[in-house]
């Protein structure tokens, strides 16, 4: 996810006789505004988290501090700057961001925002939704209420299509938007978000927006997890048929003249084992992108795609369509870091990554999606680790196991710090030495 505060909003309000005046941080989500808050309602964020998560706190942007003076547009600009740059540091924790305190501040500062924008203005007490598939088909979920969570919309969507909860990690709700009769991805929803009011905001952007119910993973060996349960069968034979209409140019016909007939005759599983073959599978792609080559020091038209736990640049053809001059794959794990950056006039990713051992190169990636391109990555990265996590406890498990067959003496476990310790810092690959650029 990526924070930002394009902009403020001053406020003139009278109380009892005494006029008086204060300004409004707007917070944007992926470039979606989520909440207006006051710095003081910042700082007492700030503080709780200081309270009950003071060793994680260590690592963050320090937090403006307050000022005795009332404040010249030149400090207001810069207090603008430095809270971004507290909120972009917070995001790249996932244990604060995880944490309850900052769902429930966040969740309740959308609420009140939107509440506030709507003056007098009636607000339903029940609300339908319509949360549709990756073939457009749709559910109705009835009455839900502007304060029901994400995770209550996820859960009576599962039951609505007899979805068990041994599933649910692998599935998530996200916002689409519709485009040339083709869903395409804005961005995930979060924990801390109201869905209803989230879509609104979307709907604000773009009327076709809309809640999609997909997979929520990247790497494809998951997919064999699924095959065998009726419904999330359903769920991937729609994610694989999306995926092979979206990677279309790259596949041969013969894959989609078997895979019409497996789809004509209902093999669903069959269907499914054989996209999996496809070289994109479980891959994004955003078209429109161009890139900074810096062999030619050009800015080049591009395809992105993403997955596999890599970004792969196909630079466009322009004089034939559907025709690529190159490629040039990133992988993730050769990616130190990364930043969105966000002006009036653009919105690009840059990511220093690793050309060949021990040399280091700034990539960027120009596209409107440079928010989403941030969160692929880092809910790759997050997978990744995950799985190195339960590799190790999986090793962890096996010793003990060994151990106990040869003494009975105390064992020792691996602690919850020395898991901590599986960072970005040990994902990035430091000793490549094929050119990838």
């Amino acid at each position: 996810m990526y924070f930002s505060i394009p902009d403020t909003t001053e406020i003139s309000a009278k109380r009892s006789t005494e006029q008086y005046a204060y300004t409004l941080y707007n917070i944007h989500i992926n470039g979606l505004h989520h909440c207006s808050l006051r710095y003081s309602q910042l700082r007492i964020f700030n503080a709780e988290l200081q309270r009950i998560l003071p060793n994680l706190m260590q690592h963050i942007q320090p937090f403006p501090p307050k000022k005795l003076f009332r404040l010249s547009s030149r400090d207001i600009e810069e207090r603008q700057m430095l809270l971004e740059r507290y909120l972009q540091s917070i995001i790249q924790h996932k244990s604060l961001i995880c944490s309850s305190y900052f769902n429930e501040f966040f969740f309740n500062a959308q609420r009140e925002t939107y509440l506030n924008a709507l003056a007098d203005r009636t607000i339903p007490d029940k609300i339908n939704f319509t949360v549709y598939f990756l073939n457009n088909h749709e559910i109705i979920i009835e009455n839900l209420s502007l304060h029901d969570t994400l995770s209550k919309l996820f859960e009576l969507c599962a039951n609505n299509i007899q979805l068990t909860h041994e599933y649910f990690s692998y599935f998530a709700l996200f916002l689409y938007k519709f485009h040339d009769n083709q869903l395409n991805l804005i961005r995930p929803l979060f924990s801390f978000e109201s869905p209803y009011i989230s879509l609104k905001q979307a709907q604000k952007l773009n009327e076709t927006s809309c809640l999609v119910l997909k997979k929520s993973y990247w790497d494809v060996t998951y997919d064999l997890k699924l095959l065998d349960n009726p419904c999330t069968q359903n769920l991937l034979f729609l994610q694989c048929q999306y995926d092979i209409q979206q990677s279309e140019e790259f596949d041969s016909d013969d894959i989609h003249k078997q895979l019409n007939i497996l789809r004509d005759n209902k093999q669903f599983k069959d269907y499914i084992l054989l996209a999996r073959t496809s070289t994109f599978s479980g891959y994004l792609f955003l078209r429109q992108c161009t890139i900074h080559d810096v062999t030619n020091e050009n800015m080049s038209p591009c395809l992105l795609a993403i997955g596999n736990n890599e970004l792969i640049c196909y630079y466009l053809n322009e004089e034939k369509k559907n025709s690529f001059l190159k490629e040039i794959n990133f992988k993730v794990t050769r990616i130190r870091c990364w930043k969105v950056n966000w002006t009036k006039s653009d919105l690009n990713i840059t990511f220093e990554y690793l050309v060949r051992k021990n040399t280091l190169q700034w990539v960027t990636i120009h596209t409107v999606q440079a928010a989403l391109v941030s969160t692929c990555l880092q809910s790759m990265v997050d997978e990744i680790l995950m799985k190195r996590i339960d590799s190790s406890e999986l090793i962890v498990h096996e010793t003990m196991k060994n151990d106990r067959s040869k003494t009975n003496g105390s064992l020792a476990t691996r602690t919850k710090s020395d898991l901590e310790r599986l960072n970005n810092n040990e994902l990035f690959d430091k000793g490549g030495d094929d050119d990838d650029l």
